[in-house]
């Protein structure tokens, strides 16, 4: 007889995968789902199917939340360490990829941190969701009489759209639900710099085009998950994640608060839309 971690897993594997970067939004994303009630837990099956493929990240089952059938995936690691960004063998780029393939889901969430672009009207913790992303590092450098000699042509940059189903049930996440964060809704800038240099936030943020959405902050993992959308219509992503910092002088001052709430608002925020989703879908089934 075969044994759990034998028998064949069902396909599609699941509907929707939850990515982190980050050891800090994996805690998170873990202590957010206790918190709510969820499932959050190993599967040895599930565990073994990856492997079989080659993937050796931590994975979690959340199981059925309404009409999704959830499982996480934690940060890549290389060397004990967490790798961040959209390059290389274990970045967001080919990361999506690969699990897309190993689960045929139809979505990706990427929860964690971002940089918020306005200080004031945007707090440490508050939470952004992407409408679109914005590669930026599609660019032209081009000569300059000014210094420092060059300058940065973003013409070029394509505004790439989230999945409208993922987008939707954040804005009603947003809508239905009092929290502790506000939710700003827009654009995202999103390429692999760290950014420390409020100078050139603001030239991304002034110059780089963005359609009739605002910008409301930036990342580093949503661009590389571009390359898993197989069709040009049909994306399969969307970026969720809380304000850690704001790309500016004060950085790394700001990550020493941002770190902790950043990702856990996040992670709350998602999580919370799922089981509010479901229950929304409770309610109108009921005779």
């Amino acid at each position: 007889m075969a044994t759990v971690a034998e028998a064949p897993l069902p396909w599609p594997v699941c509907s929707l995968l939850l990515f982190v970067a980050t050891s800090a939004e994996e805690d998170a994303l873990k202590e957010q789902a206790v918190r709510l009630g969820l499932n959050f837990q190993k599967d040895p099956a599930l565990t073994k199917h990856f492997r079989d493929r080659g993937l050796r990240d931590e994975t979690w089952t959340l199981g059925t939340i309404g009409g999704e059938t959830v499982v996480a995936v934690g940060c890549s690691r290389s060397k004990g360490n967490a790798v961040m960004g959209p390059h290389g063998r274990l970045g967001s780029a080919a990361k999506g990829v690969r699990y897309l393939a190993a689960t045929g889901a139809q979505g990706i969430i990427q929860v964690g941190m971002a940089f918020g672009v306005a200080r004031g009207p945007q707090q440490i913790g508050d939470v952004l969701v992407s409408t679109s992303l914005i590669p930026y590092d599609k660019r032209d450098v081009k000569p300059s009489p000014d210094e420092p000699g060059y300058r940065n042509d973003y013409s070029a940059v394509e505004i790439e759209p989230a999945r409208s189903a993922l987008v939707e049930r954040c804005l009603r996440e947003k809508e239905r639900t009092k929290f502790d964060f506000a939710v700003h809704v827009g654009a995202m800038l999103s390429g692999a710099a760290r950014i420390h240099c409020a100078r050139f936030r603001d030239e991304l943020y002034n110059t780089a085009p963005h359609g009739n959405d605002p910008i409301c902050g930036g990342e580093m993992e949503g661009v590389g998950l571009l390359a898993a959308t197989m069709k040009a219509d049909d994306p399969v992503w969307c970026v969720v994640k809380g304000i850690c910092d704001f790309a500016d002088e004060q950085r790394d001052e700001d990550i020493k608060t941002g770190l902790a709430v950043a990702p856990r608002n996040a992670a709350y925020f998602v999580l919370s839309g799922l089981v509010n989703d479901a229950k929304m879908s409770a309610d109108r089934e009921e005779p």
